[in-house]
């Protein structure tokens, strides 16, 4: 008798098992997000020449000649070690390399131009 109550439950239950089911459509939203600008502008920014860093030092040539003395040149020759560099900085005094402008002309600057060790 129990099996005969319980058949009809299992017969429902494997019916409903084999039913597929289909998901609710996702409606998809589009936020529009801002821009975020990250970097600054030039106009905000100093120019600041680093000037290039040289070595001065004497060549000596010498070429025999005998019987006289042998011919000697000295010759002064100046070498770049480092070579000059523009940056900006801004109203606190830090470097900011992150500038808006791709291509910096050489008076790019609104503000005037400084230069380190004048």
């Amino acid at each position: 008798m129990n099996n005969q109550r319980i058949f009809p439950f299992i017969i429902a239950a494997a019916i409903l098992a084999a039913c597929e089911t289909t998901p609710e459509p996702v409606e998809i939203v589009e936020v529009e997000v801002p821009v975020l600008k990250t970097c600054t502008e030039i106009s905000a920014l100093t120019r600041v020449v680093i000037p290039e860093e040289t070595e001065t030092f004497f060549a000596i040539t010498e070429i025999e000649n005998p019987p006289y003395e042998p011919i000697q040149r000295k010759e002064k020759q100046v070498r770049v070690v480092k070579e000059a560099q523009t940056i900006f900085i801004d109203s606190n005094g830090r470097e900011v390399t992150d500038i808006c402008e791709t291509e910096i002309a050489p008076g790019a600057s609104n503000s005037p131009t400084q230069t380190y060790g004048s």
